[in-house]
């Protein structure tokens, strides 16, 4: 976390498609679809394995 919003490193990211028929709703429900279990997977591996962050780099392990 720093000061800016959304301006820290990269921790974990997944893709999600956008599907020609999405709206707001649809692309929303999608991306905590994929987002949620990231969070879980992303935060557990920083628990057990430890970081360092160089830069706007954050290595896990």
């Amino acid at each position: 976390v720093d000061e800016g919003v959304d301006t820290g490193p990269v921790v974990a990211q997944a893709a999600v498609p956008v599907e020609q028929d999405d709206d707001e709703a649809s692309l929303h429900a999608r991306i905590q679809g994929v987002e949620q279990p990231l969070y879980v997977e992303a935060i557990g591996r920083l628990a057990r394995e430890g970081w360092t962050v160089s830069g706007r780099t954050v290595r896990i392990g």
